[in-house]
């Protein structure tokens, strides 16, 4: 019961803190316009008749004046960022952070999982890659202003929704933390996008582990919301506060990590109007998916029948999270480099691919005024599986939260699991496949800038 109320007091704090800092920051400017209008009317009506003009005759003219005012109210709204940062996931691969575990297996970001373990739990072989011990995650960032020391500038305060740090891969080694808080300062190097800088931070969670973290990263973005990070630190606590089981935990580490949608202005860009802000991207989004039909022999809808060959016309899925597309400065600036946090494509039973980062090249073209977009492309992945596919993809917003996705492509790859199994949990003979597909689905929170939206070619103070 202890432990239910600390989580609760964490949220509710995490609410009220997030609350402090906003994300878009209004201004109204409130006029009273006053029209004031005048309306003279001449008017002269001659007789019909002689008149004697040797005599004072009256004159036919009339004069009519009118006189009219109007008033009304006008507001002028402006939106300005109301934050310094603002990131949806960090990932850090830990290097010399062991205790009494062994490495993690999830190498560089923290991010490349065992494929065997991920999908069906078994353990990878722990004499692996020991270059990178543990990981660091963090999800949902955000930092704001702080007005700290006078006008020393480029102070933040911050909170993170939920942080895990795993120094090896004993579970009693793991800290996590809800609510997380911050302060940090940031010496850049560089003022133009991307930007480089220099943050050491201290970082405190309460609950449901309780320990503090120092430490300093050398940063550069953000590019589309990627940004790279190389860290140091120590971190110092104990895996719960309150329970009886609680184990101290302290070490050193290195890290090196990556932010997605991880969105950093400095503080001359709160100044900016939204609708003026600078963009490097054609486009950011947090999943795209689609359910798909391919040349596969099953479906992995129909797995779990074994009398099934091919019942279903939908065979999986493909899905690609926390999406980011940015634009190469050259020819129009219309072909980009792009990656995913994950890319989940299941064409079939046997037929399948999980990797991280995957590196996705392709030309955004736009017919007509509108944000219609088709983008053929490349996209090659390593691990956990590795695959190259060769396709194209059709997309149409229907706002900034939801739009439609078509796709078609080719696929060969491995998809990397040890044990050789496909999703059913049997062994394989072969472990290359090659497929093709294509599908309809929904991208979510998906935006799709034009080329009057990006900071190249504009002269922009960022540039």
């Amino acid at each position: 019961m202890k432990h239910q109320y600390m989580i609760v007091v964490a949220a509710v704090l995490s609410l009220l803190i997030t609350a402090c800092g906003s994300i878009t920051r209004i201004e109204e400017d409130r006029y009273t316009i006053t029209e004031v209008d005048s309306l003279i009317t001449e008017q002269v009506t001659n007789q019909p008749n002689d008149r004697n003009n040797g005599i004072i005759y009256p004159s036919s003219r009339t004069v009519s004046v009118e006189r009219n005012m109007l008033q009304y109210d006008s507001v002028e709204t402006r939106e300005y960022p109301g934050f310094i940062r603002l990131a949806a996931w960090e990932g850090v691969g830990l290097i010399g952070s062991q205790l009494s575990g062994n490495s993690t297996q999830t190498g560089l970001f923290g991010m490349f999982m065992d494929l065997d373990e991920l999908l069906f739990g078994i353990k990878p072989d722990p004499e692996g890659n020991k270059l990178f011990a543990g990981y660091q995650y963090k999800v949902g960032i955000g930092e704001w202003k702080l007005n700290f020391l006078g006008d020393d500038p480029n102070w933040t305060y911050g909170l993170t929704a939920w942080e895990r740090f795993a120094p090896d891969d004993d579970a009693e080694n793991t800290l996590t933390g809800i609510g997380v808080m911050s302060i940090r300062k940031r010496y850049y190097f560089r003022s133009k996008i991307p930007y480089v800088a220099v943050t050491p931070g201290f970082h405190v969670a309460f609950v449901p582990s309780a320990y503090a973290h120092l430490n300093v990263a050398a940063e550069i973005g953000s590019l589309a919301g990627v940004n790279l990070r190389l860290t140091a630190g120590y971190v110092y606590g104990q895996t719960s506060l309150f329970s009886g089981e609680s184990r101290g935990v302290n070490f050193p580490y290195l890290g090196v990590g990556v932010g997605l949608l991880d969105f950093l202005n400095q503080e001359d860009e709160l100044e900016v109007e939204w609708k003026d802000h600078e963009h490097s991207g054609w486009e950011i989004g947090a999943l795209d998916f689609v359910f798909i039909s391919s040349s596969a022999d099953s479906s992995f809808f129909s797995r779990k029948n074994a009398n099934a060959d091919k019942q279903s016309p939908i065979n999986g899925f493909s899905a690609h999270a926390l999406n980011a597309k940015v634009a190469i400065p050259a020819l129009d600036y219309r072909f980009y480099v792009g990656t995913s946090a994950m890319s989940f494509i299941i064409a079939g039973v046997r037929e399948y691919a999980l990797a991280c980062l995957p590196i996705r090249v392709g030309y955004f073209w736009q017919p007509g005024s509108g944000k219609f977009t088709v983008e053929p492309f490349a996209e090659v992945a390593f691990a956990p599986s590795s695959y190259i596919q060769i396709g194209v993809r059709a997309a149409l917003p229907f706002n900034n939260q939801l739009g439609l996705t078509v796709l078609a492509a080719y696929m060969s790859g491995t998809p990397a699991s040890p044990e050789n199994f496909d999703l059913v949990g049997l062994p394989q003979v072969s472990r290359d496949f090659s497929v093709f597909y294509a599908g309809i689905g929904l991208s979510v929170f998906d935006k799709i800038f034009g080329r009057g939206d990006l900071r190249y070619g504009r002269n922009l103070p960022h540039e």
